[in-house]
């Protein structure tokens, strides 16, 4: 009996030393956890933190009159018509003439000479903001942007005009050229605030008659305008087909077979009495390999000594 409860009370102590481990276990599996856990949000933070940071730097705060200001209160726009280019930034400081934002299809048509309407939001406005409209030919240079001046409103010397200034939509009426037809002309919005620029390009068609020389034949980053392509930097031809040192070898060759096709002009008009004669009198010499040859029919039928071991034929007399 006594045998029996001792090993009783043993498995009872072996019970309760296996539960209190297991409590012990699962305590400090969970206190682990949280560590974990607390370790890879403060990650997360720090990342966070380090990547805003980042963003920040890249604004030249030096410019910036109050160095305590964020982000958030820089000046934010966006413009709504004409369709903004995709990939447009509401309020990065870029550069110019479309923030670096590359050429995209044409998405809004319009007809020469015809008034433009160009809307936009102030999301933050900036006290001192100014903006201008230009209009490019297609090409991406800021040369080779024209400026447009609104209908009504007052304009500055520049041809710049007061905007951006309160929270809200604004938008200007501007008429186009009417020397302009393109399938891929460039419409820039610059506004100007105290730290830096922000632009935004919208990629237009302008139509007219001389579009159907060109219009979507242009190739490699080309634009029909005014019925002939212009081609993007590095390619040439009729619809910018060829790059350009391909499109100078082309007509190296085109000049050495023009030069060649001269010098046997040049010959033909040279022994042109020679070959006058021979085609005159009809006359072929054949030999027994096949070969024939215009040549002179009295002198070699007087010669008994032929060169080329055939017979003399007079072809006009062959039927």
């Amino acid at each position: 009996m006594s045998k029996k409860l001792f090993s009783l009370i043993l498995l009872l102590s072996l019970i309760f030393q296996s539960i209190s481990r297991r409590n012990l276990l699962e305590e400090t599996t969970e206190k682990e956890n949280e560590k974990e856990t607390e370790k890879e949000t403060q990650q997360q933070t720090e990342e966070e933190d380090s990547c805003e940071q980042t963003k920040e730097e890249s604004i030249d705060f030096s410019k910036i009159p109050d160095y305590k200001i964020r982000k958030e209160n820089l000046p934010h726009s966006q413009v709504l018509m004409p369709i903004r280019r995709i990939g447009t930034s509401n309020m990065e400081m870029g550069e110019g003439p479309c923030g670096g934002v590359e050429k995209k299809p044409a998405n809004t048509l319009t007809n020469k000479g015809s008034s433009i309407n160009v809307v936009w939001e102030i999301l933050v406005p900036e006290n001192k903001g100014n903006c201008t409209v230009k209009l490019s030919s297609g090409k991406q240079d800021e040369e080779s942007f024209k400026l447009l001046q609104p209908t009504e409103g007052k304009i500055n010397e520049d041809g710049s005009f007061a905007c951006g200034r309160d929270k809200g939509f604004e938008h200007k009426e501007f008429i186009l050229p009417p020397d302009y037809e393109c399938d891929g002309c460039t419409l820039q919005w610059k506004w100007r605030t105290e730290y830096g620029d922000i632009y935004s390009c919208s990629d237009i068609i302008i139509n007219g008659g001389s579009l159907t020389n060109c219009m979507g034949k242009c190739l490699n980053g080309g634009s029909c305008f005014n019925g002939k392509c212009l081609c993007a930097k590095g390619f040439v031809g009729d619809f910018c087909e060829s790059k350009e040192g391909e499109y100078s070898l082309t007509w190296l060759w085109v000049l050495i077979c023009l030069a060649i096709l001269a010098g046997a002009g040049f010959l033909i008009y040279k022994y042109r009495e020679e070959i006058k004669v021979c085609f005159d009198k009809g006359v072929t010499w054949v030999t027994s390999s096949g070969r024939s040859n215009l040549v002179d029919f009295e002198e070699k039928k007087n010669n008994n000594d032929n060169p080329f071991g055939g017979d003399i034929v007079d072809s006009s007399k062959q039927s």
